[in-house]
């Protein structure tokens, strides 16, 4: 999204980059994408089934545009009900997680997300076969370890790290399914 973008360049002309309010401005700035862009379009763009598979594709660099607490249960809900169309059409799922760009303040941040994700959507774990974690940054191992004690050991054995070197030609495959909603 161009648009997104540009209104994401000109908040921080006018609102400099700051290192001690990173949280609190990138709160800020994805409430105002919130109010200026329909959400529902931003979650079209973020999570999406891959046509004719099992496959959830959940596109990180997308949902860091607007996501903030606010909307964390709202996101959830999103997935869940992805997560629930591919289950009766395909009997089970796959969820594929692009994290390009993720980092250590990034996990601190989203971690309530994550919680409550990795509770209502990795639930599934009987339905689910696996969880395909793409462009794992250098640090994936400490990252991780602020999520892992939320997951059970079943969910965990499900999780395959794909480093970035494989990623590439696999993302970029499955974004060219962007906003395509039908199985």
């Amino acid at each position: 999204m161009k648009e997104l973008d540009k209104y994401k360049n000109n908040f921080y002309q006018e609102n400099k980059k700051s290192v001690f309010t990173k949280k609190s401005q990138k709160y800020e700035l994805a409430k105002e994408i919130t109010s200026k862009f329909d959400v529902n379009v931003l979650l079209q763009r973020t999570v999406y089934i891959i046509p004719n598979t099992n496959k959830l594709f959940v596109n990180y660099k997308m949902f860091k545009q607007f996501a903030q607490p606010d909307n964390y249960e709202l996101f959830v809900k999103y997935v869940q009900n992805l997560v629930h169309v591919i289950i009766k059409k395909r009997s089970n799922f796959e969820c594929h997680i692009d994290i390009d760009s993720f980092t250590i303040s990034a996990a601190e941040r989203y971690k309530g997300v994550v919680q409550i994700f990795c509770k209502e959507v990795f639930g599934f774990t009987e339905y689910m076969g696996g969880v395909y974690v793409y462009n794992s940054p250098t640090m994936i191992d400490k990252i991780s370890s602020v999520f892992m004690h939320f997951l059970d050991q079943e969910l965990r054995d499900k999780i395959i790290i794909v480093k970035k070197e494989g990623s590439e030609n696999i993302v970029d495959e499955f974004k060219q399914h962007s906003f395509r909603r039908q199985l």
